[in-house]
């Protein structure tokens, strides 16, 4: 299977800052640095070319998205995946996601089951499979209230880098939330089945919860 995490795509319409913080997250989520890993801001600027400022101003893009620490005299620190992080993180997926899922099934249309096909096919590019996540994180695009974008944003970087260890290490346990998806979640949104659609999201946030507090127990 591929990871899909041999590099970071360049997007002209994002920032320097954010190129920045973007080569140093997809090393965190593919394992490149791991938990406790100090991150030396001398090595980015070397290896990106770019200034000092940039390089710090990118540690705080990454800390606001929970992969770093930046500790006094010690410098950028990769965060811990402990499993009260991961509780926590996973906690506020489930009410989020119901009020979303129920204010935008009334106006679903062709439209929105496009796009929900689209990130399933830049998901599968990128991990070799379908990131429920991903999926979640359309549906808060999707809805006109842009508070719950800007809520999932900052969460989703962390929900990959463990997502990426679950595909490392469990297929199974990739197959199944790929089942729930596919075959319950993306159908019912699709036949406009409020309750059923709620039932099934939250379904899934308590999976990827266990899913992903096993593959910590597994792999640390």
């Amino acid at each position: 299977m591929a990871d899909g995490l041999s590099y970071v795509p360049f997007k002209p319409a994002l920032g320097l800052v954010e190129h920045i913080a973007l080569h140093i997250e997809h090393q965190i989520v593919a394992g490149v640095l791991r938990s406790g890993d100090r991150i030396q801001e001398s090595r980015i600027v070397s290896q990106l070319d770019v200034s000092r400022g940039s390089v710090r101003e990118s540690f705080r893009v990454l800390e606001r998205r929970r992969l770093i620490d930046v500790i006094p005299r010690k410098g950028a620190i990769v965060t811990s995946l402990s499993p009260a992080r991961v509780r926590d993180l996973t906690s506020v997926l489930p009410p989020l996601l119901t009020q979303v899922v129920a204010d935008l099934i009334p106006n679903w249309t062709d439209q929105h089951s496009l796009s929900i096909q689209r990130a399933m096919e830049i998901s599968e590019g990128k991990f070799g499979c379908v990131n429920p996540v991903s999926v979640l994180e359309i549906l808060c695009q999707l809805h006109p209230n842009r508070v719950y974008l800007e809520l999932i944003d900052d969460l989703i970087p962390t929900f990959d880098r463990v997502f990426s260890k679950l595909v490392r290490s469990n297929l199974a346990g990739v197959e199944s939330l790929d089942q729930l998806l596919k075959l319950k979640i993306i159908p019912a949104l699709d036949a406009g089945e409020r309750e059923q659609v709620i039932d099934y999201v939250t379904e899934l946030c308590r999976m990827l919860e266990r899913k992903y507090l096993e593959t910590l127990e597994r792999t640390g």
